[in-house]
């Protein structure tokens, strides 16, 4: 019981950035990524793969900024919106591998939700979605995967409005202003910037079949390589750690680690090969 519980311990996840603009599709495709890979209509305690929104990190406004809000007139899509702290500190609780609850986030009155508590239990893969998940440096640090989905901006503004006048009861007239006052300019200054620090950016998002099913065999590989091992082992590849380092955490020998460059390297010219996708290099890999 001892060694099962060191064993336990070990087993860490595995945290997956997944950025993008408004109605870009980032959702979309953890949905489809958990579909692909049975997770989606698993019980919450039982999945290996979950989803968090980063939404769920607003922090709590003022009554000043709640009436600006209600009028259309509060920025959403700027850092300051966020509760960085939080954040980070929930992350580093999931990459403990802790439980934690976060709560849910009320579009129609702009607003928390701590009565309807999301549960996160521990699990292999998270992935955490969000407008500026690479924006915030002490947290984008913490991604051992980073997704940018690049979708048009005509595109997202044309899903934006239909989803915020029929799931978040607001006005055509609010949503264009909001759109042009704060949502477009923010991308531009905020959230576009960020693309740079991505692994693999995803054009037209979940729409993009190519891009989301190289990704989903890339965590399925990691998901079989630690039900392998029973343990973090030979994650230095998947974790985008220095395997020079010479690491105490490393196992299973040279054979282990080489099989495990081999397909990441497949999988990095299979990306480059497809017109679909941009895969950056790996500057924490060796190269030859």
């Amino acid at each position: 019981m001892e060694q099962l519980n060191k064993t336990q311990s070990q087993r860490l996840p595995f945290l997956i950035g997944v950025a993008g603009g408004t109605a870009s599709g980032k959702s979309s495709v953890c949905t489809k990524i958990m579909e692909q890979l049975g997770q989606a209509e698993m019980d919450h305690t039982q999945r290996q793969v979950v989803a968090i929104s980063q939404d769920s990190f607003y922090r709590e406004l003022t009554p000043t900024e709640k009436a600006k809000a209600q009028r259309g007139m509060f920025n959403f899509d700027h850092p300051d919106a966020f509760n960085e702290d939080l954040m980070y500190e929930t992350l580093q609780c999931i990459l403990k591998g802790n439980k934690v609850e976060i709560p849910s986030y009320n579009y129609c009155t702009n607003s928390l939700d701590f009565e309807n508590m999301l549960v996160i239990y521990p699990a292999d893969v998270v992935l955490f979605e969000g407008i500026l998940v690479f924006y915030f440096p002490k947290i984008r640090d913490l991604f051992h995967m980073k997704l940018f989905v690049d979708t048009d901006s005509d595109t997202r503004l044309a899903r934006r409005v239909p989803r915020d006048i029929n799931e978040r009861g607001r006005d055509l007239d609010a949503v264009l202003t909001q759109y042009m006052t704060f949502v477009k300019p923010a991308f531009e200054e905020f959230c576009s910037p960020t693309k740079k620090f991505a692994d693999v950016i995803i054009p037209r998002g979940a729409d993009n079949t190519v891009a989301i099913d190289l990704i989903v065999q890339h965590i399925r590989d990691f998901l079989n390589n630690r039900s392998l091992y029973g343990s973090t082992g030979n994650m230095s590849l998947f974790m985008n750690l220095d395997l020079s380092s010479g690491s105490s955490g490393a196992m299973a020998g040279d054979a282990g680690t080489y099989t495990a460059i081999r397909r990441f390297s497949t999988l990095c010219k299979e990306l480059n090969m497809q017109g679909n996708v941009f895969f950056e290099t790996n500057k924490n890999l060796p190269h030859h």
